[in-house]
């Protein structure tokens, strides 16, 4: 095994990969970073609009039941679209989907220390990006804060119906949610 250094926006982390291949030139890998930057922007624009779309329409309990059907299949449509795998992210998840991996969540923790912007990731396929979510508005809040003080009975009562093991609430403002996790495959 061979051991590479990767960098991202104020990363430096040290891979051991087993299938290496031939590296992709730095133009090829600061396009990768800003490509996984305008996705996870887009994926991100598009999750907010519908969300704040169902609250408008019928609250947050409403959010809750738009996002249990929708999010995934947003996702989905996006990653199809631009032939990227695209995933949020969380050691507080609220779908099990999304739960982080154990390397993920050692880029969480940096993410969570403030020490890291955004990074790029080389694997032995190709590349990761992730970008942090923070929570970024109140609106946020009525689904993945303090139950009872930003979360309403209903709403809540609708999260313990549609998600049994959520750990997604207790935010405050400003907090790490999570991350954008975008895998580019460039090797078979």
């Amino acid at each position: 095994m061979k051991p590479l250094l990767f960098s991202g926006a104020f990363f430096l982390a040290t891979v051991l990969i087993t299938a290496f291949q031939s590296p992709q030139t730095p133009q090829q890998t600061l396009n990768y970073h800003k490509l996984g930057d305008s996705l996870s922007l887009q994926a991100q624009q598009s999750l907010i609009s519908n969300l704040l779309g169902a609250i408008e329409k019928g609250g947050a309990a409403h959010a809750v039941d738009y996002c249990n059907e929708n999010a995934v299949p947003l996702t989905k449509a996006l990653s199809q679209k631009h032939r990227v795998e695209i995933q949020r992210i969380s050691d507080k998840n609220r779908n099990p989907d999304n739960a982080a991996s154990l390397f993920d969540k050692k880029i969480l923790d940096i993410f969570a220390a403030n020490s890291l912007k955004d990074t790029l990731v080389q694997v032995s396929k190709g590349y990761v990006y992730y970008k942090p979510i923070k929570i970024g508005m109140p609106t946020c809040l009525q689904c993945h804060g303090k139950p009872k003080q930003d979360i309403e009975a209903a709403t809540l009562k609708t999260i313990q119906r549609k998600y049994r093991f959520d750990k997604a609430t207790g935010y405050a403002m400003g907090q790490l949610r999570g991350a954008w996790k975008l895998t580019f495959v460039t090797k078979q």
